[in-house]
Order: structure tokens, then sequence, then C-alpha cells
């Protein structure tokens, strides 16, 4: 889970390293680090370990100029072995400082392999994993091979998920990618003057729109204008580029003082993005023409799993619940990391969905595999096409809600809310469960989403005074019935991850056995309450919290007078049918999230011990 960036080309490497990582720190930031082959042909690095500080350290040690040279690699990390610290930043070299390598990923057997290593008289200086591959390449560079050969040589020594790129001394002019598995994500691409490669496709952009994802077990070598792909056994490989539609401006922040805030604020733009081109509001007709089953495979589907982790597993209940709503077949959201370990029962006639923002989220990937070789079909709803996750299902549901950069998902959660409403329609029209004018009348009611994602965000003011309240306690207790469950989760964790404040999402109904004991003045709690069939029940819920001495937030429809005769704090929502109430309940709880960051001096783009795409398990 971390950010790689590697050039070789005409131009000095070293500003373009740093312009390159910068693109991708959000898979990482505890370090970064870039080694250049300078004009000598010897191998330079330069490293820092300060957290949240580190590359713009390492952007100031090296813009002096005294380091150039035309090939290079750069990392920003992701500590999964050894604390943040310069040593363990990467790129690690070999004892001799003949090869440097960056890696992403775990290597599992990674202490059998250095114990040999050690025996055999090298000595490590960090405590990670990657250092290994720095000497196993090393060592076989010393020993005759090239560095193509070398990368592959000591791939095949290791387990685990991994990519790696490479540079030696031997070879001045190229750079060697590997990737194993489902470590995250290899790019490449190339202009007439230089070629790049990285671990996101918007590091390239300013060079090239055309750009080939490397395959697990694929090798690549670059070097000025050059890429040359090769399978695990050395054998020379090819596959044409394709045009990526990624845009490098969506990665600028704009007028926004935190990226968080202005994917906030573009959610509305991430709704109609991913109803583009499905949902015809003039005729009230909805079709997803990426969907690829027939209608016999679709009519056979006796069971629907989503499965995601975090964010995509919130996501993934959102879409169980308005499945099962409309379409009227039994579905459950699992957690990936659990998925395949506990050998589920899919088959032929399970529909399988996966939710993974990046399509490179290495769990979900692995229970993506499992429900492959159980037969199931599938398909995977994400924003990054042309990742591994789209060369694994059967059929993509891309939400285009434009690049996200902040670590804390939120226009991906909400334009992923849409295509799983959109799916939703879609399967219960095929399967004869909804008429036309059923979804004549569901497809007029999404047309008015956006304008009401819009106004829950003119909430902002109203939810800023809230935070500074919540920002007082340690403890936080969130609630939701029926759809709203899977936004009181959600709610919970974006508390978690941004605010740094323990936060639980429960079942409103499961207080009593076990929350209740918790409860009074030292917890607060945020409760969704909209208008709804379940109403009456988060009313009792409320009060059962407001006698044990606890403070209460409510989110409730506009209108209500009843909530704020109990609650000490409302928050009111647009009112709005009740299959849309989910996304108007979200927008509260993502802005009270952000806005407790800010009140307690987080920085909510980069939350401690996170990164965006989580490529180990």
């Amino acid at each position: 889970m971390c950010g790689i960036f590697a050039y070789a080309g005409t131009e000095n490497a070293v500003p373009l390293l740093i312009e390159g990582l910068r693109s991708v720190e959000y898979r990482g930031y505890d370090s970064a680090g870039i080694s250049v082959i300078d004009s000598s042909g010897a191998i330079q690095t330069v490293k820092r370990g300060d957290h949240k500080a580190s590359l713009e350290n390492l952007a100031a040690a090296v813009g002096d100029g005294q380091l150039s040279g035309g090939v290079g690699i750069g990392h920003t990390r992701w500590a999964t072995h050894g604390e943040v610290n310069q040593k363990n930043s990467h790129p690690h070299a070999s004892t001799s400082g003949s090869v440097s390598i960056a890696h992403n990923g775990i290597i599992e057997n990674f202490l059998e392999l250095k114990d040999e290593l050690v025996d055999s008289g090298i000595e490590f200086v960090s405590d990670t994993d990657s250092e290994v591959l720095a000497h196993l390449v090393g060592r076989s560079v010393a020993n005759g091979s090239n560095l193509r050969e070398a990368v592959i040589s000591a791939a095949s020594r290791i387990s685990g998920n991994t990519a790696v790129v490479a540079v030696s001394a031997a070879e001045p002019s190229i750079v060697v990618g590997l990737r194993v598995g489902n470590a995250g994500g290899i790019v490449v691409g190339k202009n007439v003057d230089a070629a790049v490669m990285a671990s996101d496709t918007i590091a390239l952009l300013p060079y090239t729109c055309e750009v080939i994802y490397l395959e697990p077990g694929e090798v690549v070598e670059i070097a000025q204008g050059s890429v040359q792909l090769f399978d695990l056994e050395g054998s020379a490989t090819k596959r044409d580029p394709v045009v990526t539609n990624q845009n490098f401006e969506a990665a600028k922040k704009g007028n926004h003082p935190h990226f968080m805030s202005k994917e906030i604020a573009e959610q509305p733009e991430a709704i109609q993005g991913a109803m583009r081109g499905r949902a015809d509001f003039a005729a009230g007709t909805l079709s997803l023409p990426e969907i690829s089953l027939t209608h016999d495979q679709i009519m056979a589907i006796d069971r629907v799993v989503l499965t995601g982790m975090g964010t995509s597993l919130h996501t993934g209940m959102f879409g169980a619940s308005v499945i099962e709503t409309l379409a009227r077949i039994p579905s459950v959201a699992e957690n990936s990391s659990e998925l395949r370990y506990r050998n589920p029962v899919l088959g032929s006639n399970t529909l399988v969905i996966a939710m993974t923002q990046s399509g490179e989220t290495a769990d979900t990937l692995a229970a993506m595999e499992h429900a492959r070789r159980a037969g199931a079909p599938q398909g995977v709803i994400l924003e990054m096409e042309g990742s591994q996750a789209t060369r694994v299902a059967d059929f993509t549901l891309g939400v285009r809600a434009g690049q996200e950069i902040c670590v804390a998902s939120t226009k991906t959660m909400i334009a992923s809310m849409t295509t799983l409403l959109e799916l939703a329609i879609f399967l219960a029209q095929a399967r004869g469960e909804i008429d036309a004018n059923h979804v004549k009348e569901i497809v007029g009611q999404m047309a008015e989403l956006p304008a009401l994602v819009a106004k829950a965000l003119d909430l902002n003011g109203e939810v800023t005074d809230l935070a500074d309240r919540l920002a007082k306690y340690e403890d936080l207790l969130y609630l939701g019935r029926g759809p709203q469950l899977p936004i009181a989760l959600e709610g919970a964790l974006k508390m978690k991850e941004i605010a740094y404040i323990h936060a639980e999402g429960n079942p409103a109904g499961e207080m009593k056995h076990g929350m209740n004991a918790l409860l009074g003045p030292d917890m607060a709690t945020v409760a969704c309450a909209p208008n709804n069939d379940l109403y009456p029940k988060m009313l009792s819920n409320i009060s059962e919290v407001k006698a044990r001495g606890g403070e209460v937030v409510a989110i409730v429809t506009e209108g209500d007078g009843t909530v704020e005769r109990i609650a000490d704090n409302v928050i009111r929502v647009p009112e709005c049918p009740e299959l849309l109430q989910p996304f108007m309940t979200l927008i509260p709880l993502q802005l009270l999230a952000y806005r407790t960051a800010l009140a307690l001096g987080r920085d909510p783009d980069k939350p401690r011990n996170l990164a965006k795409t989580v490529t180990v398990e």
C-alpha cells in the first residue's frame, strides 16, 4: 500500500520523480525517497522518514540541483514492517549499493529469507521485509544476471503479493518493474523522450494518455521512449496500450482547503456521472449496457453476494438492501477479508458484486478470484476502470465520480450507491418484479437526487457548531435501522478515520445487548432518524439514550418537530422518497467527521496509519 513512480528519459529525473510521488502520495505518506543513476553511473539515494512531512522534506533536500540523472525510481510508504523512520524508507539498496528497489506489498516469508541472507554475510540496515528484495536482486546481478533476470529470480523466492521497481548501476539506462499477485498495480506509458511507470494512472498523465496496466505475473522494462513486456519465464510479450479517460486537473484542490472538502462538494456531479448514459429521465427508462449477463443467467440468480471492505462494505450493505427491496432476490453484503476464508457456498446461480474504488484492494481481488473459481458470475463497481478487478469480473459498472484523492472516500461512495440503485432497478425490471411505470417513477425520483444532495451540502455551517461539541468526546455511538444502518456505520468509520475519535456504528435495536452499558455523559450518540417506517422505533432508541444521560445528535427530515423535543441537537436533511433517504443522511455524517477533524487539528486528507489503496492483507 505504497506509491511508486519511475522515470527513464532525457530530462533530469529528480524533479519529475518528486512530482510523480506527489501524484501517488495518497497511497502512503509515512516516508518518501528516490534513487537516481547519476552521470557517473552510480546510484544516489535520498530518503526521508518524517511521516506526513516526508515528501516535502525530500523535495527540499534535492531541490538545490546537486542531484541529477536521467533514470530513477521513487517511493512513498505506508508502513507494514518497521517503524516510520528514515532507515525503513524506500528505496532500499543491495549491500554494494549497485542495485536499488522500491516495493509495494508484503513478503510473507521474509524472516526465512532474511536469515538465509544474514547467514551468507549480508548485513541488513532496515527493519523492513522489502530490503530482502534488494539483497536478492543485488546478489543475482553480482553473479552475472541482468537486472530483469535478477528481479524475476528474486520474485520466485518470495511468498505474497508484490509490486517492485528496480534500477542497477550495471544497466544505467533502464528500470525494471514486476508485479506478482494483487499488491497494487503498475501502470506504464511512454512518449518520444521518456518512459514512466507508477502505481496509479494519474501520475502518467503529464506524459501520455496511452497506458499499459501490468498484469499479475508480468515484467516490464522501460528506457527512454521504450516499453518492453515479459512474462516470468523471461519471454517477451506484447499488448497494445489503452487510452485512459482520467483527468489530471481532477487531482487538484481548486479553491478548496482540502481534497476531502472538494470531493464532498463534488457529490452532486458524481451522482450525475453515475447516471450518465444509463438513466433516461425524459423517457423514464434505465439501461445498463455494461452488463453482459444473458436473460437466462439473470433469471437464474437465486442470491446476490456483495463484497467490499470499509466504505465499500457499507456501500454493499446499502446495495443488498435495495436489491432485496426492488428485485426481491436474497442479498447479503460480506467483508472481502473474510469471504473466501469461510469457504462460502457460491455457484453459477450466485451473482457476486464487488465494490472497490481502486480496483486493487487485495482482499477484494482475492474474494473475486475465489468467486471466479466457484463459477459465480460477477461484476465490479469501481472508479478506476482498467484496473485489475475489471479483468477478473465478467462486467464492470464504472461509477464515474472522477479521481478521488482524499484517503477517506466520499464521492466514490455516493456514486457507487447510485450505481447499485441502478443495478437493483435493472435486475428488478429484467426479472419482472417491477413494471415500466414503476421504473419511470423511480427514475423520476433519481432525477432529483443531485439537487437534493446539493441542498444537503448547505448544512456545512450548522454542522460546524456540532463538530466543535463532538470534538470534546473520546467515544461516540452511531445508530441506524434498516437502510440507515450502513449509513450509521459509515458515519462512525469516517469519524474514526479522520478525527481519530473512537466511534462505533450499531443497529439501534442492538443497544440493549451491550451498548446500553456504555451510555452516559461521556459518550455522545449520533442517530440517523429520517421520517420512514422505522421512525417510531428510532424515537424510542433516542429516548433510551437520553434516559441514560447521553447527548444526542439526530439527523431528521425537514419539518420534523418531534425529535427535537427529545434530542439535544438536530440536523435537518431534505425530504425525499424513502429509497433516497440514505443519500441524504450520508452527507451530514461526512461533513460532521470533516469538521470535527478540523476542530481537532487533524489533516483530513492524510489520516494517520491509513492509505487510499489497500494492497496488503
